[in-house]
């Protein structure tokens, strides 16, 4: 019985700590193929900042949690318009990005507007306000499990 709640609390614990808000904490991870998970709603994403302790591979997995298409887009630090598809109301979509360099990115939804509404957030890669770093020629690659490309009304 002590085992079993001893594991119940590990899990309990772990979940907690992947689980972030947008109330100014944000989310940390370790960077070098770290999955965060993010959710889009009318207008916010969650959480609105991320914190990866190094660089690497980041896969960001988007559910829409709304009820009008989202998508995410990602720049900074040499990344220039990674995105996905339009994600559906209640579909999910992954983007994996490189991020090689320490500082800062943004992230945010390119539909018609909805950065504007507050749609955006930050990834930070090596603690807050870090900047330069080293490091090779940055790449994405984006895994859209939605189809259509374009960003009509939503």
């Amino acid at each position: 019985m002590r085992f079993a709640v001893a594991g119940i609390l590990a899990v309990a614990s772990l979940f907690a700590a992947g689980c972030g808000s947008g109330g100014g904490g944000g989310t940390t991870a370790a960077g070098g193929g770290e999955a965060i998970s993010l959710s889009e709603t009318e207008f916010k994403i969650d959480p609105a900042t991320i914190n990866v302790n190094q660089s690497g591979t980041v896969t960001l997995r988007i559910t829409n949690n709304g009820t009008i298409d989202h998508a995410i887009e990602i720049e900074g630090q040499g990344i220039e318009e990674q995105k996905t598809d339009t994600i559906g109301p209640g579909e999910s979509a992954d983007l994996t990005v490189e991020l090689s360099k320490s500082g800062e990115y943004e992230f945010y939804c390119p539909v018609d507007g909805h950065r504007q509404q507050g749609m955006e957030g930050m990834l930070i890669v090596g603690g807050a306000g870090a900047s330069g770093g080293t490091g090779g020629a940055t790449t994405g690659e984006q895994e859209g499990t939605t189809g259509g490309g374009g960003y009509g009304s939503g």
